[in-house]
């Protein structure tokens, strides 16, 4: 088997292993701490997580090749920073349209809005926690790379209460008056973050 790794052929016994999944698990292994599998390509074929779970088993002897790219988790990391501060602008106004929908009395639409909103909310809080964990900033702990999450969290926690009260007025208010300054500073937070690594 050819066996590439970041565009680079290395020796297949180097990899270890007897099965598609052996040699998988020691290039994870040997790559981490500082890297990660962002694809792998068998046999000419992009492998997802379904397939390489079909495949785990295939012995090496009967694959032909084997394309892996990896990427620094800092690089991701920084990439995931510069992908939530372009969108934190889409939430604020997603929030913007729930509001106006509610307010308009076209509650099912509002609410379906405030549904996807709280699911991009889920999103960009994954988000803060993985930036969190992997840059590194000098002069700054992990815990400053974060904004304030408690107050999020707590305001999250409020609108889903007023939600399954179906209070409206109370779900308005909430996000106009503590979520959006929530959001509003985390863009502002993104943004020196974003400088500060430049």
């Amino acid at each position: 088997m050819k066996l590439t790794l970041d565009g680079r052929q290395v020796k297949t016994s180097a990899a270890g292993g007897e099965t598609l999944l052996d040699v998988i698990k020691t290039l994870e292994r040997d790559i981490s701490p500082e890297r990660v599998i962002v694809s792998i390509t068998l046999d000419g074929q992009p492998l997802d997580s379904h397939t390489e779970h079909e495949k785990a088993a295939l012995p090496v002897e009967q694959l032909d090749s084997l394309e892996v790219n990896t990427q620094k988790l800092s690089f991701l990391a920084r990439n995931t920073l510069s992908t939530l501060a372009a969108y934190l602008p889409q939430l604020i106004d997603m929030m913007d349209q729930a509001v106006e929908l509610l307010h308009g009395g076209q509650e099912s639409e509002g609410h379906l809005c405030l549904s996807r909103l709280i699911d991009g909310l889920s999103m960009a809080n994954s988000a803060w926690h993985g930036i969190a964990h992997f840059i590194v900033i000098e002069d700054r702990a992990a815990g400053d790379v974060m904004p304030d999450m408690q107050s999020f969290l707590s305001s999250l926690q409020s609108i889903l209460e007023a939600q399954k009260n179906n209070d409206v007025v109370q779900i308005c208010d909430l996000l106009e008056f503590e979520l959006r300054p929530i959001l509003e500073l985390w863009l502002e937070h993104a943004g020196r973050l974003n400088e500060k690594l430049k």
